[in-house]
């Protein structure tokens, strides 16, 4: 806890009150419990940031999930910090207690915003990265499943019931990727067999 003297000389400095809540959701119970834990940890680590207070509430069931939230009292430095604590942690909410009035300069205002932008402009490229990262193993997974496809009628036809088994994909699953490889010309359906047109 922050004594609270010292809290109205940080604010006095410019630092912002806020009313904040995290929520985990996930299972077991025990790993929701462990990860809020965590993240309370880490927040009380972050530079510029004073945990004054808070209420951690026990996980409840919601379907096969469960959910816990903490209410937390929090001191942050500035605006940019705000914005940090709000793209790092993800509150659910946000509550701006003190100061009741700002004063900001265009300066203050035009950082404000660069920060904001910087943050988005890093999450847009991580977004595009993974996306084609995505692009790639899926293209070398759809290979590797045309592969195996072929390799196991090399032997002789199949049906979609004997290649699900094979391959350990679900009919339904697999059905689809089997019409790809048929409009490929790589295999012909004939009847509820599938032939290989091409040998490996």
């Amino acid at each position: 806890m922050v004594d609270e003297a010292v809290v109205k000389e940080k604010l006095g400095q410019g630092c912002l009150r806020i009313n904040m809540v995290i929520e985990i959701v996930g299972a077991p119970k025990e790993h929701v419990e462990d990860t809020l834990r965590l993240v309370l940890k880490k927040l009380r680590e972050e530079k510029g940031v004073d945990v004054l207070g808070g209420k951690v509430h026990e996980p409840k069931p919601q379907g096969p999930f469960f959910s816990t939230f903490a209410e937390l009292e929090v001191l942050v430095k500035d605006f940019a910090t705000l914005i940090n604590v709000c793209f790092n942690y993800m509150p659910s909410s946000i509550e701006i207690v003190e100061p009741a009035q700002f004063r900001l300069s265009p300066l203050n205002i035009s950082d404000l915003f660069n920060d904001l932008l910087g943050r988005l402009h890093e999450i847009d490229m991580r977004l595009k990265n993974t996306n084609a990262a995505n692009i790639l193993l899926d293209k070398n997974l759809n290979n590797l499943l045309k592969n195996a496809v072929l390799i196991i009628l090399g032997s002789g036809s199949k049906t979609l019931g004997e290649l699900s088994v094979k391959v350990g994909i679900a009919e339904q699953q697999l059905e689809p990727f089997l019409a790809k490889f048929a409009d490929e010309k790589v295999v012909r359906k004939d009847g509820h067999h599938y032939t290989a047109l091409v040998r490996m």
